[in-house]
């Protein structure tokens, strides 16, 4: 049986090789994840790296009007939306009020997100789930290159679906930093807010702080250092752990 160390090696070094080997994936992995029978089988993490893309991935109910991603149910919208939101949400109450419930939008609908994906158990085979979703994962990936490793590229292939082929923008993570950082180019929340002074994206810097607290299970905060409606060439988040908030917070 293999350890969780040797696992970690085994799997990281298989998602590298599937990585440099794109024409193995397109000819062969991609036809077999996407067909009917295996498909339904198949959970949304394994599918994703055999090339399967989230529309692919995606169950759409066409009877009940439903569409899903791994038990996680969805509804597809026009960026506006986002827009929108800032802008009648300011209209009754002021900047900062509004800001806060925008942060407080993206955190909490990323945090349920997440609590369905594990509770259906169809993103990842329980034996990863694990390794992926855990109290010491932060820890793990700054102390561990083999699992900075496989916890990158594990995300990656999460962020893939779930950002970059939803269309938020493209989505980078960097656990190495201190404190972490998440970059994002094309963001929709700057594109539809325009020029401003100050950085904007509070819907999507929720959703990073909700994504980063379910996974790790700590109190995560995220905020917009860097922006595109500021004239940043991305958008750029940092991520604080409890512990470094304290210090921040203290030297502010």
């Amino acid at each position: 049986m293999f350890s969780k160390e040797s696992g970690i090696k085994f799997l990281s070094a298989l998602m590298g090789f599937l990585e440099k080997h794109p024409i193995l994936i397109r000819i062969f992995l991609r036809p077999l994840a996407n067909f009917p029978f295996i498909s339904k089988k198949m959970m949304v993490i394994p599918r994703a790296f055999m090339g399967a893309t989230a529309f692919e991935i995606h169950d759409v109910d066409l009877k009940n009007g439903r569409i899903a991603i791994g038990g996680v149910d969805e509804v597809i919208t026009g960026s506006k939306l986002i827009h929108l939101m800032h802008t009648v949400i300011a209209s009754s109450v002021g900047d900062d009020e509004k800001n806060r419930i925008m942060y407080e939008l993206g955190e909490k609908t990323c945090r349920w997100e997440v609590s369905e994906a594990i509770k259906h158990g169809k993103w990842a085979p329980s034996v990863l789930m694990p390794l992926i979703f855990n109290s010491r994962i932060l820890d793990e990936i700054q102390n561990d290159p083999a699992m900075a490793l496989f916890f990158h590229r594990t995300m990656n292939m999460m962020i893939r679906i779930i950002s970059n082929e939803g269309g938020w923008g493209l989505l980078e993570f960097d656990f190495n930093s201190n404190p972490m950082k998440v970059m994002l180019t094309n963001s929709q929340e700057a594109r539809w807010i325009g020029k401003s002074d100050k950085p904007v994206c509070w819907y999507f810097a929720g959703i990073v702080a909700g994504y980063g607290s379910a996974i790790s299970g700590e109190a995560l905060t995220a905020r917009e250092v860097a922006c595109a409606a500021a004239g940043a060439p991305k958008c750029v988040f940092e991520l604080m752990r409890p512990a470094k908030q304290d210090v921040h917070q203290r030297g502010t």
